[in-house]
């Protein structure tokens, strides 16, 4: 009897959190996630992560001769020619804004380096840098919750994926976008700006853009947001997320021990590319 009573928590557990598992990517749904305490093991690969050398990632530079916005480029590890690679266009918090075309390289775009998954995903990622605030925020008097819009640096990145396509072996209907704080923001915007262009988005810790709600009803849309979150309070995602998920295809992971720069956790990155990769236009 005492034995079994030893096993009963960790059934329970075990339960409980394949029970979660299999809500957590359903539309529609929105999950509590309890992560209050990351193990060492978990904070020590996201620091991993954050230390890979980028250099498979190519400088470049979109310039219109108005505007210029430095990226970072990924290419597959190996490319066959007869064959088609997802894009993911990553965007950067309001942290990395500048020039030095580094400081964009966070946890979201170096991800895609790990060994692992280098072999398992072959893509091509798109990291940008923003010489200032990409998207900025106001608010939306009727919902009482900030919203997000898209300043012209945007759109200049959106028309140079135009001619990515034309130039690399990318797969037009697997092209994704994602991003963190401000970078979360401006996922909403570009997919607000050009549904037409993207597969699913994945919007951490941003602010959400109400006006072009009825143009993203197909669009696979995955928001994560911690609870304690005061940088970018998460009223504004869980207000999209309320309007949107008896129409469209849109779930909620909410962290409830998280605020805003803690979010990154190895159980997310882990998920990321088995979500994302598995959409289509």
């Amino acid at each position: 009897m005492t034995s079994y009573l030893k096993v009963l928590p960790v059934l329970f557990s075990l339960f409980f959190i394949f029970s979660c598992t299999s809500q957590k990517m359903k539309y529609g749904t929105k999950t509590e996630i309890y992560d209050k305490a990351d193990s060492l093991q978990s904070l020590a690969r996201i620091k991993q992560i954050k230390n890979l050398d980028f250099s498979d990632f190519t400088p470049g530079k979109f310039d219109n001769g108005k505007l210029t916005v430095n990226y970072r480029f990924l290419t597959p590890k190996t490319i066959e020619q007869d064959k088609k690679y997802p894009l993911i266009l990553v965007f950067h918090g309001s942290g990395a804004i500048g020039t030095n075309n580094t400081s964009q390289m966070g946890v979201l775009s170096k991800m895609w380096l790990l060994p692992e998954n280098r072999e398992r995903y072959p893509v091509y990622v798109l990291a940008p840098q923003f010489p200032v605030r990409s998207s900025n925020y106001h608010l939306d008097e009727s919902r009482n919750v900030k919203a997000s819009e898209p300043n012209e640096h945007l759109d200049l990145v959106l028309k140079s994926i135009d001619s990515l396509l034309s130039n690399e072996n990318i797969d037009r209907n697997r092209i994704y976008v994602m991003g963190f704080s401000m970078g979360g923001a401006t996922t909403m915007n570009a997919i607000s700006k050009r549904p037409d262009l993207f597969a699913a988005a994945i919007n951490i810790s941003g602010i959400s853009q109400f006006d072009k709600m009825d143009l993203l009803f197909k669009m696979p849309i995955w928001i994560v947001h911690g609870t304690l979150d005061t940088d970018n309070f998460p009223q504004s995602n869980f207000r999209f997320f309320d309007e949107m998920k008896s129409k469209g295809k849109v779930f909620l992971w909410e962290y409830k021990d998280k605020y805003h720069n803690n979010i990154l956790s190895t159980g997310l990155v882990d998920e990321i590319p088995k979500w994302l990769l598995k959409q289509h236009q």
